[in-house]
């Protein structure tokens, strides 16, 4: 694994070399909260599932120019026994589950970008198959994925994503991208921002944990597949506004195991097709900043969009299995980030279909999602991501279950360098047993903190 993750960096190093004469990509629309310098290193009592532990955990963040690094330590003493946990190296990426992420470039604005690590946030595209993904479901089994970008003399490109380092069993949620901007080296308005693409995204996961008594992966062993085809402009560019038109055709392959084990079900392959405006807006002096996208969707039986989301990684048979029930349909995406003063960022995602029917469990389900970031602003500072699938009742979006995923860290600053906080975590994941629960954590902490 080491020797897989060594040669993956080198990769893209290599990459860099090669195209280092290239441009890079311009861009008015850059985050105060993208370039972070601090060190943070905190003890406390962690509550994980009803069980105490006190101890220590490092949490340092740079930036040095196009790198980036972030890293977890944790040293947890089991309060009844005294002995140390280590559990959260037991499984998943071992001890590189201290790697939080490794990340080199800016994804869309840089010709190279590398991010090894967790992979929260990542989309292939415009994310009709990959999108509003993570592979960060469960903190206990951290899973190290890898995603890049190349873009070679403004015209030809390549996207990769992959879920996990990790290669016992076989390969693991793959998706590669080879797009063209056949007009990019121009300078026609408009036109030189076309950028045409191809996807294809894989699973052949068969990984169980030992003694596990239950399966989850018994379809996604047997092959998942699906393609799709994009095409987008940016219709303006200025140093205040960039507005993008998309279009995107997707189809999800029948697999046939699942098939064969439900004979009765109207199960086949499944399309989907749709339009979406994205745009970028600041006020002078990034005052506030705005990302939004809204996206009008089109889909056929047996296809789900953004299939391969947050929720696929939590219990990939299961995922797989809603497609049994999934019948044509038409729905709105959308998404809205606000950045405030360069102090605050929110945000929310809300994908509905049109004809979600609280009475019925097989309709179409919604899901939702929030952000927050904060600087600090007086003595506190904030962050947070919450997201939910599989609703058919908008009312029931913000009780946690086993469809939720949920991060809470709010700190108070004691003085320059001390702060005291309350680090909560819900998650939802694969036990020794291989049976999936939630697991609930809460860390109360004092420690050191010094930005740069």
């Amino acid at each position: 694994m080491k020797k897989s993750l060594l040669f993956f960096v080198l990769f893209a190093l290599g990459f860099q070399v090669t195209i280092a004469q290239d441009d890079v990509l311009e861009s008015v629309f850059e985050s105060a909260f993208d370039d972070t310098n601090i060190f943070n290193a905190n003890l406390g009592l962690t509550n994980i599932d009803g069980q105490n532990y006190f101890g220590l955990r490092v949490q340092p963040e740079f930036t040095i120019g196009k790198l980036g690094v972030g890293l977890d330590i944790p040293l947890l003493f089991d309060m009844e026994n005294g002995q140390i946990r280590t559990e959260e190296f037991k499984h998943g990426a071992g001890i590189l589950r201290m790697i939080r992420f490794l990340r080199y470039g800016n994804k869309k604005t840089d010709p190279v970008y590398i991010k090894i690590g967790d992979l929260t946030g990542e989309k292939l595209g415009y994310g009709s198959l990959i999108g509003n993904y993570t592979n960060a479901t469960s903190f206990e089994r951290r899973k190290i994925g890898a995603s890049a970008s190349i873009l070679i003399k403004k015209t030809y490109g390549l996207e990769v994503i992959y879920s996990d380092l990790n290669f016992n069993g076989s390969t693991k949620l793959l998706g590669i991208r080879p797009f063209m901007k056949p007009f990019g080296q121009s300078s026609i308005p408009i036109v030189e921002t076309m950028e045409i693409g191809v996807s294809t995204v894989s699973d052949n996961d068969n990984y169980q944990e030992v003694g596990a008594t239950e399966v989850t992966t018994k379809y996604s062993s047997s092959g998942i597949k699906a393609n799709s085809f994009d095409v987008g402009v940016s219709l303006i560019r200025t140093q205040m506004l960039n507005l993008g038109l998309d279009a995107q055709f997707s189809k999800l392959s029948k697999n046939n195991l699942l098939a064969s084990d439900n004979p009765t079900a109207n199960y086949g392959a499944g399309t989907g097709f749709a339009i979406g405006l994205e745009s970028n807006f600041k006020f002078i002096a990034n005052t506030v900043y705005m990302n939004a996208r809204i996206e009008r969707q089109w889909y056929g039986d047996n296809y789900i969009p953004q299939f391969f989301n947050f929720a696929y990684e939590i219990n990939k048979d299961a995922r797989m299995q809603e497609l049994l029930t999934a019948t044509k349909s038409q729905g709105i995406f959308g998404t809205l980030t606000a950045e405030i003063l360069q102090s605050i960022k929110i945000g929310g995602s809300l994908m509905i279909p049109d004809d979600m029917d609280s009475n019925d469990p097989n309709s179409r389900r919604a899901i939702v999602g929030l952000d927050l970031e904060t600087k600090q602003i007086g003595k506190f500072k904030a962050k947070g991501t919450y997201v939910k699938a599989g609703l058919n009742n908008l009312g029931d979006a913000f009780s946690l279950d086993e469809r939720s995923l949920a991060n809470l860290i709010v700190t108070y600053k004691v003085n320059s360098f001390m702060e005291a906080g309350v680090d909560y975590q819900w998650t939802f994941a694969e036990n020794e047993n291989g049976v999936f629960k939630a697991i609930n954590q809460v860390r109360p902490y004092v420690g050191v903190s010094m930005e740069f």
